[in-house]
């Protein structure tokens, strides 16, 4: 047929009926001829063909291929078609000759779309299966273009990134579990489904199911494969793997592993061909899953290690089905299973049967070159052609690879997650609320790039956050905010692995301290408030300075160079040293011991180095020891007292502590010698310029023992209105050399003695002197005056006046007439005790009531004092009421209740339904038979009927 026949033909209408090939393309039905074609289908991938066509159009226009449907029709051996749908994703003009133009188009199924779409998005508790359908649905040709079909359903992912192409994300996604698809052409060739399933027993069979094995050359028209062999590779026979799951860390030195062996039954394998992987972080919860990842990895490998390679015209066959085959020497004998293949791979190179082909030129990019070469390999494989009505010829040569139907597939691990680098991301949380935490102190955010999380809270997995330490119950905490921007890393490059490695500041979230670069530090901000606090190191030059400070009552610990810091500013000068202040209230403890001085000591000094406030002290025990030896000699109050009490404290303030014996290792070497301490809990105030003490109210002093006031030079008291002491048995003040004075500028000068004599004694002479008014003295039962021997003795109404001497009376008149007497008021001074015994009543947890409920009616009790001996003793009566205990001054007593050593006693708890049983007790086996008698001592009423109100001190825990 020469060329204008050719294009007569075409133009007429060149029938595509009975040839190899046919192509519908709704865009231009019946313009396009198949001419060539290669094509290749790939379970668990998809199928794709390219297709050289003629027409005797040369305007066809090449934009309204693009993305349309089309059906290539393969005529089988039975003059049947089986059609191949897809879509056109390349066409090509490839060029004219004789009035024929040459086209090529290449279409595949709709899953080359996915290739076009790329998105970023994440998913939250869902499987692989649903993140399919949601990633298929987005692509309007797999609608209703797809189905699942598997054998068990798949397990729930907590958090899954899309960040590449959908052909990328669903074809990593089915390799990770396993799946793998294959399609269904519909009947009527104008649609495909998408089965993806997990097990190879899913595949249907070829229709008919037998393939048949021929020699070359025994057919003109063969129907069968003409070469078959069986190739073996070497792969891997153990898989190891280890992960680590925060949230259950066993052992950081024991993770969770997993560790599967190859199949039995592949002949002699290398036990050393181990695959040691760590798969990332937490990469399964459960061992089961663990294992299952594990084992799909390893029927992959077993899948590649077998497989069969066929040549051959069996137009039927397609990826993604299974065929019995028949005829083959090496197989003839074994069990149908055996002989039962899986096809893996097609690869399709058919020339259709056009009155074309000879007269073509071959133009680039045409099949032509790859046809011819697999047209000698069709004739070498003794492969017949396939010849028209009108003596057109064609070929099919057809390259399979399979594997045993019993044999699970799994696709190769060809697709990766995408490689991720540092992002930034926004802390996210409820409404209203600006703390969103757990027990970890994860956080949720959402990333910048999420165009879909509506609800903020589900916009992000919970997260880790790096602290700069972290330990179980030690560690930093600063848990990052709603609305901070947090810096987000992913471990182990793994984009379903993010966690958050530190924060940023930016437009919105300024930071406190900027521009000059000095401060640094930390600053909180109070839970749904505006306090905060916050702690500031300032690194101006040589005004170095830290600052601990809390808004809640201005609290604050100032060191260093003291300024006045507002904000991000450096205020005037407010001194140096250290400043500690707050507007509430105060406390300083030291359990063993405090000392605070104002002596200058260096940097490398003990804390409790006191030598200068001992020598102090020592200083004040001679001046007591002195005065107490000179007090003693003129008849006064000694000092022993205060000499004990203060040498005993001073004695306080040097004792010695050993240090740690060094362990070696880091340890080595340091801590070590000893230093000054505190034997008993005192405290020491040392200052060298002196010592104040102020208020605006009063101040007390309040010692249970002695109060000593040793002073080198001399003690001042002033008084702006009374000086008043009250003393229990005694004042003695004591003068050594210039005298003792007692002035009143105004009122009374009072000295009395209610219960004992008044005695002036000096050494020389005594004057009482009276400027502008009397002297008067009287006494009830005598008065004597005496010197010399001589006397004058009025008593009893009576006056004796005796001497030795002389007796002197002078006077210009003298009257002795008759008695007389004058009356004389002497005051009536008060008698009485002191009142000041110091009272206690110990109550039972707060409440007499509660004696009877603990079982301590009945007990013996004692009180002691801190010698150890007994003030008060008894047994606790009935009402459980416990004595009151009077004592001379300030002492802390303790409440001893029975006598009993402790005793261990085994207890077996009843069942939960039953209650415990109460053993009956009689007699002395009874603790609680003492007879409960009315208690014997003073009560509350007894006690206030005895002494003032005003005057008894009570102190009792429960009762006022």
């Amino acid at each position: 047929m020469g060329a204008q026949d050719i294009i007569s033909a075409l133009s007429g209408g060149l029938s595509q009926q009975e040839r190899l090939l046919k192509l519908d393309t709704p865009s231009y039905d019946g313009v396009l001829l198949a001419q060539r074609l290669v094509g290749r289908a790939r379970l668990g991938r998809h199928y794709e063909f390219t297709v050289d066509a003629i027409s005797p159009s040369g305007d066809v226009e090449l934009k309204k291929l693009i993305a349309q449907p089309v059906t290539l029709w393969l005529q089988q051996t039975d003059k049947s078609y089986l059609p191949h749908h897809g879509y056109i994703h390349t066409a090509r003009r490839l060029g004219s000759d004789s009035g024929l133009t040459s086209y090529q188009i290449a279409f595949a199924s709709w899953l080359h779309f996915l290739r076009f779409r790329k998105d970023a998005r994440i998913w939250q508790d869902k499987t692989a299966e649903e993140m399919l359908v949601d990633v298929f649905n987005e692509h309007p040709q797999a609608h209703g273009a797809f189905r699942f079909a598997l054998s068990k359903p798949l397990p729930a992912r907590s958090f899954c990134i899309q960040y590449e192409d959908d052909w990328n994300f669903c074809h990593r996604l089915m390799e990770s579990e396993g799946l793998f698809g294959y399609f269904e052409q519909a009947s009527d060739g104008k649609s495909h489904t998408l089965v993806i399933a997990d097990d190879i027993g899913a595949l249907e069979a070829l229709q008919p199911q037998a393939v048949s094995f021929y020699r070359a050359g025994t057919s003109s028209e063969t129907d069968a494969l003409v070469q078959w062999s069986g190739s073996r590779t070497l792969q891997s026979t153990m898989l190891t793997t280890r992960t680590f799951d925060y949230k259950q860390p066993s052992s950081t030195f024991n993770p969770k592993g997993t560790s599967v062996p190859t199949h039995p039954g592949q002949g002699t394998l290398p036990a050393q061909a181990e695959v040691y992987e760590y798969t990332g972080a937490y990469s399964y919860g459960d061992q089961s899953r663990g294992d299952q990842l594990s084992t799909l990895r390893m029927e992959e490998w077993e899948s590649r290690a077998k497989r069969f390679h066929g040549v051959g015209a069996v137009r039927r066959i397609d990826a993604g089905h299974w065929f019995e085959l028949d005829g083959h020497p090496e197989h003839i004998g074994s069990v149908r299973a055996e002989r039962q293949f899986a096809v893996i791979d097609v690869a399709w190179f058919i020339e259709n049967n056009l009155p074309v082909a000879a007269q073509q030129q071959a133009f680039p990019h045409s099949l032509a070159p790859q046809l011819a070469q697999a047209q000698a390999r069709q004739r070498a494989a003794g492969i017949a052609e396939v010849t028209h009505a009108d003596g057109s010829v064609g070929f099919v040569l057809m390259d399979i690879e399979a594997q045993r139907r019993s044999v699970p597939f799994r696709s190769p691990l060809e697709h990766h997650k995408p490689a991720m680098s540092l992002q930034t991301a926004s802390v996210v949380g409820p409404d209203n609320e600006e703390v969103y935490t757990d027990e970890l102190n994860r956080i949720r955010v959402r990333m910048h790039w999420d165009r879909r999380a509506e609800d903020g809270l589900q916009s992000s997995c919970w997260m880790r956050v790096a602290f700069s330490d972290t330990g179980s119950g030690y560690g930093s905490v600063h848990v990052p905010r709603v609305g901070e921007e947090v810096i987000v890393d992913w471990v182990g490059g793994d984009c379903d692995r993010p966690i958050v490695t530190g924060r940023v500041y930016n437009g919105a979230k300024r930071p406190q301290w900027h521009s000059h670069g000095l401060f640094s530090g930390y600053r909180s901000k109070e839970y749904q408030g505006s306090g905060y606090n916050q702690l500031v190191m300032d690194d101006a030059t040589g005004q170095n300075r830290v600052q601990l400070y809390s808004s809640s009552a201005n609290s604050m610990l100032h060191l260093g160079y003291l300024i006045d810091q507002s904000g991000n500013s450096r205020g005037a000068y407010l001194g140096g040293g250290f400043d500690l202040k707050s507007d509430a209230w105060g406390a300083v403890r030291a359990g063993r011991g405090l000392y605070v001085s104002t002596h200058a000591k260096s940097a490398a000094s003990q804390p409790l180095d006191v030598s200068d406030s001992h020598s102090q002290l020592v200083n004040a025990q001679s001046v007591v020891d002195a005065m107490s030896q000179a007090s003693e000699t003129h008849q006064a109050e000694n000092l022993r007292d205060a000499h004990t009490s203060l040498k005993s404290f001073t004695d306080a303030t040097q004792s010695g502590a050993t240090g740690a014996s060094s362990s070696g290792g880091l340890t080595a070497g340091g801590g070590t010698g000893s230093a000054n301490t505190f034997s008993e809990p005192v405290m020491l105030f040392g200052s060298p310029s002196g010592i104040a003490l102020s208020t605006q109210a009063t101040a007390q002093v309040s010692a249970d023992q002695h109060v000593n006031i040793v002073a080198g030079n001399s003690v001042h008291v002033a008084a702006g209105k009374s000086l008043l002491a009250g003393v229990t048995e005694r004042i003695s003040l004591f003068v050594q050399n210039a005298g003792m004075k007692l002035f009143a500028a105004k009122g009374k000068v009072e000295i009395r003695a209610h219960s004992d004599n008044v005695e002036l004694t000096a050494q020389k002479s005594v004057k009482i002197l009276s400027a502008t008014d009397a002297i008067e003295a009287a006494a009830k039962e005598e008065i004597l005056l005496t010197s010399g021997g001589a006397y004058i003795r009025i008593k009893g109404g009576n006056i004796e006046i005796h001497a030795p001497g002389n007796i002197d009376i002078k006077g210009t008149q003298h009257a002795f007439a008759g008695p007389a007497s004058t009356a004389y008021a002497l005051p009536a001074l008060p008698q009485g005790e002191l009142a000041g015994m110091q009272s206690l009543r110990f109550a039972t947890f707060g409440s007499d009531q509660l004696a009877e409920d603990i079982g301590w009616v009945g007990k013996p009790f004692s009180i002691v004092d801190g010698n150890g001996a007994v003030v008060q003793s008894g047994q606790i009566a009935s009402d459980g009421r416990l004595p009151r205990t009077m004592h001379e001054g300030s002492e802390a007593l303790t409440l001893k209740v029975g006598s009993d050593d402790w005793d261990a006693h085994p207890v077996e708890s009843a069942p939960p339904d039953e209650p415990p049983e109460t053993p009956e007790l009689a007699g002395d086996d009874n603790p609680y038979a003492i007879a409960a008698a009315a208690s014997q001592f003073l009560t509350q009423d007894d006690l206030s009927a005895l002494l003032p109100s005003n005057v008894l001190a009570q102190t009792s825990q429960g009762e006022a």
